[in-house]
């Protein structure tokens, strides 16, 4: 089973993030196909403003760069021939307990497929591997949760990837991103 989960991309505000995720190519066509919506205001100009610049920008519009460098950076997995069984998005579930409980329940189907029928057992099989994608950019609390999860799951192998750093064509800039998120323990923010 595959899950893609889409954070709240609060990586976007380190201009770090925002120059590095520019040099992958799905999210350059993003941003172009989403500058046709925003006619006054020059994406590109945007994503490459200070820190300081950067947070004095609409929440509306760096919502809107999340969403394109997201759309982005989907396609570049979509286009690894990769399709997802379940998509969750910390946009729609801003609350941690609910998109926890959701995954949580994700896992557990497989408890509750004991005694399936032998025409079912391909389901069993499905449910035995589970591999969840993250898409940023940068981290939130929910991924760390998620690396910590998986060392306990006993039935279900679940893996824990980063959608830039699991491509070897990008995975040459992201590993300082993601060290310095997940040696400090805290979120990406």
């Amino acid at each position: 089973m595959r899950i893609l989960y889409f954070t709240d991309g609060a990586g976007i505000d380190l201009q770090g993030i925002r120059e590095s995720v520019l040099r992958i190519p799905e999210v350059l066509t993003s941003l172009r196909r989403g500058q046709e919506q925003a006619r006054y205001v020059d994406l590109m100009q945007v994503m490459c403003l200070t820190d300081d610049e950067f947070q004095l920008i609409p929440s509306v519009l760096r919502n809107y760069l999340i969403n394109l460098v997201q759309r982005g950076l989907h396609q570049r997995w979509v286009n690894r021939d990769h399709r997802a069984d379940a998509v969750l998005r910390r946009i729609n579930f801003r609350d941690f307990s609910e998109i926890k409980a959701e995954l949580l329940a994700l896992f557990r189907q497989k408890d509750q497929l004991k005694n399936v029928p032998t025409r079912d057992l391909q389901l069993t099989h499905f449910l035995s591997r589970v591999e969840i994608t993250i898409i940023g950019p940068g981290y939130d609390e929910i991924e760390l949760w998620l690396r910590k999860e998986v060392a306990h799951c006993k039935d279900v192998k679940v893996t824990v990837k980063d959608v830039i750093a699991a491509d070897p064509q990008l995975d040459w800039f992201w590993p300082q991103v993601r060290e310095l998120s997940v040696v400090s323990e805290r979120p990406l923010i």
